[in-house]
C-alpha cells in the first residue's frame, strides 16, 4: 500500500504464505531483502523523472 504521509510516502507490504514451510523457504530466498532492493529501484526511478 502506497498512503499519503507526513514525511512523503508510507509504502506498507504485507505478506501472506499458505503455511510456515513457505514462509521459511521464502524468508530464507532473501524475499525481504529483494523487495526491499525492488523498492529502492522504484524510489529512484521516481525521484529522476
Amino acid at each position: 500500500m502506497l498512503e499519503p504521509h507526513e514525511q512523503g510516502t508510507q509504502y506498507t507490504a504485507l505478506v501472506m504464505h499458505s503455511n510456515q514451510q513457505d514462509r521459511v523457504k521464502h524468508e530464507a530466498m532473501g524475499f525481504q531483502e529483494g523487495w526491499g532492493i525492488a523498492l529502492g529501484q522504484l524510489v529512484a526511478m521516481i525521484k529522476k523523472s
